[in-house]
């Protein structure tokens, strides 16, 4: 009968029950998948044992066999049920000969990669656990397969016959649909093939004192059920593999008549225990009991090794998880983004001493690379990493390019995730357990702090035994300015802890030549001056310059070639470009761009064309380039909206956003005012040149240059000479952030207030539901009619941005289901809500579903213009509480809003020392997360409790100790009204956290007070000392010992361990030697 299959989607099987997302993530140094073998390969052990003894096997289920072949229907199915057993790496010979130990060795193999199977699968739509079921068919293949191989000669049918369950079964992973019955039918079937083959060797013995009548009918009986079997496995093969499917689908059972053939196999399964019951054999069931132990043990021998293996596997989850967390950008993907060197080019620095004393040497760190803007420092670096560095076969080499324009490619803590993860795929076993766990335990807040990630690749590089690790690190100025100087000093610190590089990792960095990265490095270059590389200098510059003829030499000849030159005018060409002054790369590319465009540049015209219009510098590129618009206006609002972006936009959404127009009323007119995305490209170079480039779809800026051109304020550390010029440009400074902002806030504006969510239109979307709030917030704080009225259609309830954004985000930063005031008021949409409090009706304290109010949600986002705008309609509780009992003032000082929480505490109608469900007040929220300025503002009002407690026990002094905030500490402690040894709900006191957090500076501030017991045992034991010991952190651990009041030999009472064996437990050297030689000296100060 026909088989119909689900038309659904294909469905995998086995499912994550975490639903966590899954990417296929790959590093230079391979896939995710090779760094699985790698770390899952010391877990595994080779599985060496030979199966029991040889024992005779009888030949009914050759029998079977036959007869299933011999049949019409059945006959093309067995066929092709073999062939997909050979397909899956099991080869039958001819006559249905079976290697054993292939046999053996496939079977192993494909039960194992059903162990690291999930235990959900998908049946009909629905997600169920079979466990169970899974582990019994396991086992039954485990014992079939020993039962085959202890024979001198196996029967190939059961060989078969036990491969056939294995196989069914990892097919079934990749079914698109699958069916309980089936997987029922196939657990049944695995189960009786063991029982069975021991059976024949009990009851069919040669001297079996049975009648040769009653001998033949149980023969018959079993030879049935084995075909039965084999039917079912064979129809299950062929029903699970996609072609066999189609090409025998009329002989393909349909769900219900797989009950109907297991229901046969089971009533045929009765009519054998029917003549099993009538014979003598309690001397045979003792025979079988023997071998059933045996093949048992073995069993379980193998299942403890499966549960390793499900322990291995779920580290590696976790490992993957965590390399997942780490790709924070495509790194590799944006070092890909930038030009191959021409040949020839960038020896100018591999010949260069300093770097070749770098390269080959033991004692130098740090090599960092000065240069002006398009000398090619990006392209060098690429060039290092691709090729250079990579010839030494002990090196690993570790890169991030920091770029400008990528909003996820400025941050040092996305640059150090990034070069973590490479690290760590290229060395596995940095992976510890206590990486893992602090990673687990950190989660987003570690992953965006520079400091834990320093110290987690400082602490690994220092783990890599004999080889030698490069990072390469580009751009540097190109870093968010703060990062950039966090970033450089803790380079600086670490190149200059010692000359000898006994760690075996190398620095290379590469910036421009500002004077305030210069400063930073000074100290260290006095000491060591072969660490900079000044490509800036005369020297250099006139190496480099060399190299570019090599450039322009190849470039003109290209164009030559293209445009049918003559070789006096690819001469001409050729000489014009190598007269100018300052060449960098980037000159030539915008150059030899502009002239290609010049009308008229053709062969005989070249001299006439190009004479006196060659650009002498890069600005002058840019300004030339863009006065050759074909549409300065659209290019001017074209580049606003590039510069203004909070991301990269992709050609289509750029192509949306120009047809975008106040006058559009309808989404017809949009549709006719929208440029298909592939003549939008076009566009984009006929409106400005060479200037913007696609990459991956998404255009972007050709060079931090055009907006440092572009855009006033933003090249004012740049000393090149090589950019300036005394070339008049209007394009030049003409996009100030301010205007960019206000033109993108009005298309996102006009976009959201029309049709613009049918198919093809919304592209622009998902921007504008992202980041819409953001430009329109900045670019009109005041009264505008048009675009507050527009802003308060789209804030308004069932609106699609309302819809989107506040669906999306709904919760602990935004409301759900918010009136529009209440949506204008947490987007800080100040024009907004003036317009809308001009209506005297609207309800100004209204609540969403957890009773938070207009006023609370502009509280904890520090909208104070919107404050005061609530406040002055006197028609508001500004202390109104939520479900959790928090109030506005929670939400401010919470946050760290010192102004806001200040206009809140003038109304005198506010309670500062208010508590929550949980007995948090805005105090410990304040001084838990660090906010000195709003601590200080809510102490002096004195009505506050500076040492309340929470539900848990836990005081604002704790919460400011834990998290490691110094100045808060000092801040509480000069109150002299708080308990520095205060202990929360389980015992731990101010001095526990700081000591388990790596808080030097406050344990030494907590134990100067003389009011704390550094011996104090926590609920399960646990002193500072223990908590210090077992992550490690020596300089608090010898702050503890030199108290002089610890008792280095107390046990925790959970664990048992002293604070020695917790270090030793979990591998801190240094941590067990301080302890020793403590214990050495006679608990003597050390």
């Amino acid at each position: 009968m026909p088989f119909s299959r689900s038309k659904c989607n294909p469905l995998r099987l086995f499912r994550s029950k975490s639903k966590q997302k899954k990417t296929n993530s790959v590093a230079d140094q391979g896939s995710t998948a090779s760094t699985n073998h790698a770390l899952s390969s010391d877990l595994e052990e080779k599985d060496t044992e030979e199966g029991p003894g040889a024992g005779e096997s009888d030949d009914l289920l050759a029998i079977a066999h036959q007869k299933l072949l011999q049949d019409k229907e059945t006959g093309p199915i067995l066929k092709k049920a073999t062939i997909i057993l050979s397909e899956s790496g099991l080869h039958v010979g001819a006559n249905g000969v079976l290697d054993l130990q292939q046999l053996h060795k496939s079977l192993d193999k494909k039960v194992n990669e059903l162990q690291e199977k999930e235990w959900e699968i998908s049946i009909d739509g629905h997600y169920i656990n079979v466990k169970e079921k899974l582990y019994r068919a396991m086992k039954n293949i485990l014992v079939l397969k020993d039962v085959i191989t202890t024979a001198a000669s196996a029967c190939p049918p059961a060989a078969i016959a036990c491969a056939g369950v294995t196989v069914s079964l990892m097919l079934i992973i990749r079914a698109h649909d699958q069916n309980d019955s089936l997987l029922t039918g196939l657990e049944k079937t695995s189960d009786l093939l063991p029982r069975l083959y021991l059976t024949e060797r009990l009851y069919m013995k040669p001297n079996t004192n049975l009648s040769g009548d009653f001998v033949s009918k149980f023969k018959a009986g079993l030879v049935s059920l084995y075909s039965k079997i084999l039917e079912f496995q064979a129809r299950a093969l062929c029903y699970l593999s996609e072609f066999w499917l189609i090409q025998l689908s009329s002989n393909i059972l349909n769900q219900n008549q797989w009950d109907v053939l297991t229901k046969s196999i089971s009533d045929q399964e009765t009519e054998a225990q029917k003549f099993t019951s009538l014979m003598e054999v309690e001397e045979r069931r003792a025979d079988m009991g023997v071998l059933k132990d045996t093949i048992s043990s073995d069993f379980e021998a193998r299942f403890k090794k499966f549960q390793g293996a499900q322990a291995s596997s779920a580290r590696i989850k976790q490992v993957n998880k965590l390399l997942e967390s780490l790709h924070t950008c495509p790194y590799r993907d944006r070092k890909n983004r930038v030009s191959d060197r021409v040949p020839g080019t960038c020896e100018w620095f591999t010949s260069h001493p300093l770097f070749q004393t770098w390269d080959k040497g033991d004692d130098s760190r740090l090599l960092w690379l000065s240069a002006d803007p398009g000398c090619g420092k990006s392209v060098l670096s690429k060039f290092l990493v691709d090729e250079v560095l990579q010839r030494f076969q002990k090196r690993t080499v570790c890169y991030f390019f920091f770029r400008d324009d990528f909003p996820d490619q400025k941050r040092s803590s996305i640059a150090l995730a990034s070069i973590l993860r490479q690290l760590f795929i290229a060395y596995p076993h940095l992976l510890s357990d206590k990486v893992l766990h602090q990673f687990a335990a950190g989660g987003e807040t570690l992953l965006q702090s520079f400091i834990d990630l320093w110290e987690i690749l400082v602490s690994a590089t220092a783990s890599v035994e004999c080889d030698e690790i490069v990072f390469v690190i580009d751009a540097l100025d190109e870093c968010a300015e703060e990062d950039r100087y966090q970033l450089i000093g803790a380079v600086r610190d670490l190149s200059s802890k010692s000359s000898n590089n006994t760690s075996g990792f190398k620095f290379f960095l590469t910036s421009r030549p500002y004077g305030s990265i210069h400063e930073r490095f000074r100290q260290l270059e006095v000491a060591v001056p072969t660490i900079h590389l000044k490509g800036e200098a005369n020297a250099e510059v006139e190496k480099i310059a060399g190299e570019i003829a090599l450039v322009i030499q190849q470039r003109a000849h290209e164009i030559a070639i293209q445009k049918l030159l003559e070789e006096d005018e690819e001469k001409f060409l050729r000489e014009k470009l190598t007269e100018a002054k300052n060449r960098t790369y980037l000159w030539v590319a915008l150059t030899l761009n502009y002239i290609e465009s010049l009308d008229g540049f053709t062969k005989g015209r070249v001299r006439e064309t190009i004479n006196d219009k060659i650009p002498q510098t890069v600005n002058e590129a840019y300004g030339k380039i863009l006065n050759k618009s074909k549409d300065p206006a659209k290019a001017k609002r074209l580049l606003h909206i590039i510069m203004a972006a909070k991301r990269p936009l992709s050609v289509e959404e750029l192509s949306l956003a120009l047809a975008v127009d106040k006058k559009i009323k309808s989404s017809e007119s949009f549709r006719e005012n929208v440029e298909p995305p592939q003549r939008f490209r076009s566009t984009l170079r006929d409106m400005c040149g060479l200037i913007l480039v696609v990459v991956d779809d998404k255009v972007y800026p050709l060079h931090q240059t055009v907006k440092e051109f572009l855009v006033p304020g933003t090249s004012d550390n740049l000393p090149s000479d090589s950019l300036n010029s005394e070339y008049p440009s209007k394009w030049r400074n003409s996009l100030s952030p301010a205007q960019s902002n206000k033109v993108l806030a009005e298309t996102l504006t006009w976009y959201l207030d029309c049709d613009c969510t049918e198919i093809g239109l919304d592209i622009l979307l998902d921007y504008a539901t992202s980041f819409w709030h953001h430009h329109f917030r900045d670019a009109f704080p005041c009264d505008e009619n048009d675009m507050s009225t527009m802003g308060c259609r789209i804030c308004a309830p069932n609106s699609e941005f309302q819809t989107r954004f506040f669906g999306e985000k709904a919760g602990l930063d935004f409301p759900q289901n918010p009136d529009t005031l209440m949506a204008a008021s947490s987007l800080g949409l100040e024009s907004v809500v003036r317009q809308l409090l001009s209506n005297e009706s609207i309800e100004v304290d209204s609540k969403d579903s957890m009773d938070r109010t207009p006023l609370y949600w502009a509280a904890s986002q520090g909208y104070d213009a919107i404050i005061k705008l609530l406040l002055e309609t006197n028609k508001l509780d500004p202390d109104s509480k939520d479900s959790r009992g928090q109030t506005p003032l929670h939400g401010a000082s919470w946050n760290g809003y010192e102004s806001t929480a200040k206009l809140l505490l003038e109304t005198n109608k506010v309670d500062p020392d208010s508590k929550d469900s949980r007995g948090q007040t805005p105090l410990l929220g304040a001084a838990w997360n660090g906010y000195e300025s709003t601590v200080k503002l809510l102490l002096e009002t004195n009505k506050v409790d500076p040492d309340p407690k929470d539900s848990r026990g836990r005081t604002p002094f704790h919460g400011a100790a834990w998290n490691g905030h110094t100045s808060t500490v000092k801040l509480l402690l000069e109150t002299d009204k708080v308990d520095p040894d205060s202990k929360s709900s389980v015992g731990s006191t101010p001095l526990h956290g700081a000591a388990r957090n790596r808080h030097e500076s406050i344990t030494k501030l907590l134990l100067d007070t003389n009011k704390v017991d550094p011996d104090l045992k926590d609920s399960v034991g646990q002193t500072p000392l223990y908590r210090a010991a077992e992550d490690g952190y020596d300089a608090v651990v010898k702050l503890l010992l030199n108290t002089g009041k610890v008792d280095i030999e107390a046990r925790a009472s959970e664990s048992g361990l002293t604070a020695y064996e917790v270090a030793e437990q979990h591998g801190r050297l240094s941590t067990m030697a301080l302890l020793e030689r403590y214990m050495t000296a006679g608990q003597t100060v050390i």
